[in-house]
């Protein structure tokens, strides 16, 4: 390397040994290509040494931001291993050096000064607009009230001027660093001052709001002094998307991946842990129960009195009936609005009531129905809650008599909540002296897990989903995972027991109790089942040891802490012992010494701690009791378990989700920690339970298909139902299995792929109508053929010239209605007979449809279809595309997904084996449905955004699948038909996205 001093990191040496992925990373990118360099690999992976690397390589000064200090000084501690000097390295902002690290936090520091109060009003009603406003609606709602309760407007004007900051920074340098503190602006100016000219962005997840655009601000600055500084981003896992905002800040800063390392990748090179992911599901405790069925049944009182009377009633009667625009103004409907032809229109028993004729002499009735076609047509969502409640409240009012009959039921949690955010900024907001009123539903609301702002309602943590996370029984099943890992490690247990607060009270009006880490730590040491383990607390305002243990816990933190370390009795625990003249960072390193040295056997603590940039290799078991589930927090935990443990070459780690689930007897309905155990898995890569030679992402890793389905058994209340299936402390296999299995040190070929997997009864038909249809096909067929028979039986039976004409008709009506029965009977046996080949079809018309909408690009390979028998009379499908991009298999995946599971809120739907296609065949099946359940399949969002994408998928459904009806669900003349939809079920087993690693 160089040693010219203008580039001073050229003289640091690395005399160590290059991991495989290391050194591929080091060829395949240009430091000096002028572009970011964006790598994603695993904690363990090596990712400071690349970095620093890399650096080296460019030669330049360098800065690192880290997000915590543990991490920066991670960093201090390998570049003076590095370096020739240890002044060539500094964590001191004041003295920049060759190589500076630094926080984040450093140079982000906001002035109090809000120079974008002005943009905010813009942004306000963007988002009445997005809220179903018009924007002349949101003009004259926004004035009234700057005018009737001025507080209320200046509360949300500056509230949005801090969110414009970002935004406006984005295309503005200048105007971000104008809004910075002083110290953070001195700061960057002494960056550029010093020569940086490399700024390595560590674990730059984390770079989705300000410190991206502070970032930014940084390298504009260098840029201005006439630099090229190159860019490092290191990242143990991709942000989400969801936030188009705060990803686009991410993009534009680092770019696309340059190279991804999948933690698969890093196991089989032997430089990670194997690992198992496992759940242990339990039930609330019976107060808790008991507690959450008397709140939910207290937000169903009181939301729905506010609608039982007075403004209440008004607010749902101005909502269903808006006025009428004047006739002469009405616009005509558009060129390119669709209509339903007679074919694809819904008919039947709950098909819409028909216009009221033009001699009725019910003139209201009449303006009552097209003031609800207005209010539908309008707000589709909005009109079907406000309809509903006002059928629970008044159901003997005149309009609810006009409504269709499955508009008339209870409304859901959803709906209310809708309905009362509404009602409140439009009715209460705007006059100052209901502020009492305001002050009221925004406490009941947030005490149901709504927030109610001056924008709307916005769901956040409910009661039920408050309870769940943070439940006893999480507690105590923690201690049943720890009593069962240590029958199988003894001696070897080092585990980490990671909540997400230090103490999380009562806020949810009567919550029992206090969670957190704390309590977490006094079930564990008072719990028969650890009886015996050494426990320590450690958060960022306490440490606590057990009392039994106080003898031979407290010499050792002592000399760890080179400190004198005390203790005092704890108020809330007399079992515990606070320890004093410890606290910082010093104990959570000192936390990973006494885990490694065996002084400790568990460590208690709260993922600002635990959950990023802490590394203790010994600890072989994680328990996450946190309720975080973003791909990023949660892979990051998983981390803490992957780090080889010299101790023990043959470690193999055990990384266990607790999740509490309410017991199919509840009669409330919504399962939070059950959606959140999916969503934490989403992202995960392990050993699938099924198949555990293949490697896979997602809830297949952590849950076999039988624990899936007694997982949807409790969801659904099915009948028969139990938490016993889902236990999970006895269905883990040992240790050297799932070693084995990783098969450490063999090749791979490194490469993903998306599927879907359709497990479901062997034998069953694709669709329960297709029996019934596939009859009268048959039926309809030997009738087309018999007739064929006995024209011809006739030419040759009835006498010349008259038989030969009448013969050769009636062999021509037959043979004319063989054709679309006979197609039409070959389709509906093939759902009957070969559900497999059906699947195939089905994913074959889904991608062509997907390549005509432009979603996707063509390959030459087809959607192929493989099968696999399961216990239980059951089969495994796996749909997937080999040859194409993984996006566009991704993209297959999530349409087949789609399709298959229950009908949500979609533009158009599919009526399986009714309706369209040739007259007979319509005739045929419509009389042969007629009083029996229908079955539908949603038309996939990606296929169904356009009319035209949409008719041609269910054209190409007919052709090669079999007959179906293409029926648009928009207005209220579609209610009945969408809630048949709703209820009816297409698959028995909807389909899930798979990624596969080899």
């Amino acid at each position: 390397m160089s040693t010219d001093p203008q580039r001073p990191l050229s003289a640091w040496r690395f005399d160590g040994t290059l991991r495989a992925y290391q050194a591929d990373a080091l060829d395949r990118v240009d430091v000096d290509a002028g572009e970011p360099l964006h790598l994603v690999a695993p904690p363990g992976a090596g990712k400071t040494l690349l970095g620093l690397l890399l650096a080296m390589r460019r030669g330049g000064r360098a800065v690192v931001f880290a997000p915590t200090t543990a991490i920066r000084a991670q960093w201090v501690s390998a570049a003076r291993g590095l370096a020739p000097d240890s002044a060539a390295v500094s964590d001191d902002p004041e003295t920049p050096a060759v190589l500076t690290a630094l926080t984040y936090q450093a140079i982000s520091v906001v002035d109090s000064a809000d120079p974008f109060a002005g943009l905010a009003r813009r942004r306000w009603l963007d988002e009445l607009e997005a809220d179903a406003r018009t924007p002349g609606e949101a003009e004259r709602w926004l004035d009234a009230l700057a005018s009737s309760n001025p507080p209320a407007h200046r509360r949300g004007i500056r509230s949005r001027s801090r969110a414009l900051r970002r935004s406006l920074a984005r295309h503005d340098a200048e105007a971000l660093m104008a809004s910075l503190h002083p110290h953070a602006r001195e700061l960057i100016d002494r960056l550029v001052d010093v020569g940086v000219e490399t700024v390595i962005l560590d674990e730059c997840h984390h770079l989705l709001d300000h410190w991206a655009l502070v970032v930014a601000a940084l390298l504009a600055r260098l840029r201005a002094a006439g630099r090229a500084p190159l860019v490092i981003g290191l990242t143990a896992t991709l942000p989400s998307p969801d936030d188009a905002d705060e990803y686009d800040n991410y993009v534009s800063l680092l770019g696309d991946v340059d190279l991804e390392v999948p933690v698969p990748a890093v196991v089989r090179e032997g430089d990670l842990a194997p690992y198992r992911d496992l759940v242990h599901v339990v039930a609330p405790t019976a107060e808790e129960q008991a507690f959450l069925g008397a709140h939910a049944e207290a937000l169903q009182v009181a939301l729905h009195t506010t609608f039982s009377v007075g403004e209440g009633r008004d607010f749902l009667l101005r909502a269903l009936q808006p006025p009428e625009a004047p006739a002469a103004t009405l616009d005509p409907p558009s060129a390119g609005t669709p209509a339903h032809t007679a074919a694809e229109t819904p008919s039947g028993p709950l098909a819409p009531p028909p216009a009221a004729a033009p001699d009725d002499s019910d003139a209201e009735a009449a303006a009552i129905d097209r003031r609800l076609a207005l209010a539908f047509a309008a707000d589709f969502a909005g009109a079907e809650a406000a309809a509903a409640m006002l059928a629970l409240t008044a159901p003997g009012h005149p309009v609810v008599a006009r409504m269709p009959a499955v508009a008339r039921r209870a409304p859901s949690t959803d709906e209310t909540v809708r309905l009362i955010g509404r009602y409140a900024l439009e009715h209460v907001l705007p006059d100052p002296s209901r502020e009492p009123d305001w002050q009221r539903l925004k406490r009941l609301l947030a005490d149901f897990g709504y927030a109610l702002t001056d924008r709307g309602v916005r769901r956040s943590r409910d009661a039920i989903d408050t309870v769940l996370s943070s439940s006893l029984a999480k507690d105590r099943g923690a201690c049943d995972v720890l009593a069962r890992e240590r029958a199988e490690l003894g001696t070897r247990l080092r585990a980490l027991v990671v909540t997400d607060f230090v103490t999380h009270g009562n806020t949810h009006g009567g919550l029992l109790g206090s969670a957190g880490a704390v309590r977490t730590f006094s079930v564990v040491i008072t719990d028969a089942a650890t009886q015996g383990l050494r426990v320590v607390l450690v958060t960022s305002s306490t440490v606590r040891i057990a009392a039994v243990d106080a003898d031979v816990l407290l010499p050792v933190l002592s000399a760890e802490l080179g400190v004198e370390a005390t203790t005092a009795p704890c108020d809330d625990d007399p079992a515990a012992l606070e320890v004093r003249g410890i606290a910082g960072a010093g104990i959570v390193r000192a936390a990973a010494r006494l885990l490694a040295s065996g002084a400790v056997d568990v460590v208690v603590g709260t993922r600002g701690l635990f959950g990023e940039g802490w590394d203790c290799p010994a600890v072989n078991t994680l328990i996450d009791l946190t309720a975080v589930a973003t791909a990023s927090a949660t892979q990051q935990l998983r981390g803490r378990t992957l780090r080889l443990d010299p101790a023990w070459p043959e470690k193999v780690a055990h990384n266990w989700t607790i999740t509490a689930m309410l017991p199919p007897s509840s009669s409330l309905q919504a399962q939070p920690d059950a959606a959140r155990l999916t969503r934490k898995h989403a992202r995960l890569w392990g050993l699938d339970v099924d198949r555990p030679t293949e490697v896979v992402r997602g809830i297949g890793a952590a849950l076999g298909a039988e624990r899936r389905r007694a997982l949807d058994a409790v969801r659904e209340k099915t009948a028969g139902a139990s938490h016993a299936p889902l236990s999970g402390l006895d269905a883990v296999p040992p240790r050297a299995q799932t070693r084995a299995e990783w098969r450490v040190g063999t090749p791979y070929v490194d490469r993903e792929e998306a599927a879907s997997v359709i497990e479901r009864p062997r034998g069953a038909p694709a669709f329960s109508t297709s029996v019934v249809a596939a009859r009268a096909l048959g039926s309809s067929l030997g009738a087309a053929v018999a007739l064929v028979v006995l024209g011809l039986g006739a030419a040759v039976l009835l006498p010349h010239p008259v038989g030969s004409p009448v013969a050769a008709l009636v062999a021509l009506c037959g043979a004319v209605a063989a054709v679309p029965f006979g197609r039409a009977w070959v389709r509906t046996r093939r759902q009957v007979n070969d559900a497999p080949e059906t699947l195939r079809r089905i994913a074959g018309v889904v991608w062509d449809a997907l390549v005509a909408a432009g979603r996707v690009a063509p390959v030459p390979d087809r959607p192929i279809v493989e099968t696999e028998p399961l216990e239980g009379a059951r089969v495994r499908a796996r749909i997937r595309v080999p040859s194409a991009p993984v996006p566009a298999q991704r993209t297959l995946a999530a349409a087949l997904e789609e399709l298959t599971a229950p009908i949500r809120s979609p533009r158009f739907v599919l009526e399986i084996d009714r309706g369209a296609g040739p007259f007979l065949v319509r005739v045929v099946l419509g009389r042969a449905g007629r009083g029996r359940a229908r079955t539908f399949v949603a038309v996939p969002a990606e296929i169904g955004r356009r009319r035209d994408d949409a008719v041609r998928f269910a054209a190409l459904w007919r052709t090669q699948v079999g007959p179906a009806a293409l029926c648009e669900v928009s207005g209220v003349e579609h209610l009945a038909l969408m809630s048949e939809a709703r209820r009816s079920g297409g698959f028995s087993e909807a389909a899930r996205s798979v990624m596969r690693w080899d």
